[in-house]
């Protein structure tokens, strides 16, 4: 779709035109599909189709807040109101973008399964979340959030604009203070 088609849908979805809004989120489905799979990647207490909505909501945001411009397609601005939106609705759920209870489960240790365990269990990692993101920086968090994402060194330390040795240092501090917390 090109540039032309895409300013007609958004002229029309901001008259409120539900038709032009389904046309152009199956345009840009690839691409909200892709930012919500990366987010939810490892996620257990958080429904895919809660990301999705957030998606389409950022999606429908944008298209009403997008101004055309010669560097900027709507695509780009797209994606990134979506990715901030998705970012937010993590933050806003104290967890860092990438990290959720599933990743942190072998952590704790295992004890009698229980009808209500599960849910101690996730109380558990939470309050183990939220301390150690207290403890981290955000720097350190950044390259957590990304290791937990199964990056690489090198890219995240592309990613962050750092050097590997920055990163590897930050990893090591990220594993030594997660041991202090779990009193390894």
């Amino acid at each position: 779709m090109e540039q032309k088609e895409i300013m007609s849908l958004l002229a029309r979805v901001r008259m409120g035109d539900d038709e032009a809004f389904s046309l152009l989120a199956s345009r840009f489905a690839g691409m909200t599909e892709g930012l919500v799979r990366s987010f939810s990647r490892g996620l257990c207490d958080l429904d895919g189709s809660e990301l999705s909505q957030e998606a389409q909501v950022a999606l429908y945001r944008a298209a009403h807040a997008y101004k055309e411009s010669d560097d900027v397609t709507f695509g780009l601005f797209a994606r990134v109101c979506v990715r901030n939106a998705l970012i937010s609705h993590l933050r806003r759920r104290k967890l860092p973008a990438g990290v959720s209870l599933c990743s942190l489960d072998p952590l704790l240790p295992l004890e009698e399964r229980e009808p209500v365990a599960p849910l101690l269990e996730a109380e558990q990692l939470a309050i183990l979340v939220a301390k150690m993101v207290g403890a981290l920086s955000d720097y350190e968090q950044s390259v957590f959030a990304l290791l937990v994402e199964g990056e690489e060194t090198a890219f995240i330390a592309d990613a962050l604009g750092k050097s590997e040795k920055s990163v590897k240092n930050a990893v090591f501090r990220v594993q030594t203070k997660l041991r202090a917390l779990l009193g390894n």
